[in-house]
């Protein structure tokens, strides 16, 4: 991501406008962006994000923090945004139907010999649909 692209979602997430975000307006943020980290990471993380101590993150303390995570996790942070779309139920999974359902969206022909073969291959557990984190693991080799 480009640091303009950075700057997009600060100001999304600062809600009230304040030119600063608080832990909980980063906390929906990263939600919102695909990033998996726990609560505890995010708070610890915004500790050492905030140089002034004033329990609340600058457009540039933001920069600076969102340059350091590394390509990989911007990533699959991604990634998950993306499955999350697919994701109609809201399951953590994509079934047949919102597999089909998104490679329409995506004007892609695919079969359903096609579709059936894709989840054959990227289902793990062989719960007949696709977890996208087992997914975003197999693919980052986690």
């Amino acid at each position: 991501m480009s640091t303009s692209s950075y700057e997009r979602i600060f100001k999304e997430a600062d809600k009230d406008g304040s030119g600063s975000l608080t832990l909980s307006e980063v906390t929906t943020m990263l939600r919102k962006n695909g990033y998996g980290e726990s609560d505890a990471k995010i708070k610890a993380m915004f500790g050492s994000i905030d140089m002034s101590g004033d329990q609340k993150i600058s457009l540039e303390e933001f920069l600076t923090a969102m340059g350091a995570i590394p390509p990989k996790n911007h990533k699959e942070a991604n990634m998950r945004k993306c499955f999350r779309g697919f994701d109609v139920d809201g399951s953590g999974s994509i079934d047949r139907n919102e597999l089909k359902n998104a490679m329409k969206e995506y004007n892609s022909d695919m079969t359903d010999a096609e579709i059936d073969r894709l989840i054959q291959i990227v289902d793990k557990d062989g719960s007949g649909c696709i977890n996208y984190e087992e997914f975003i693991a197999q693919v980052f080799g986690k």
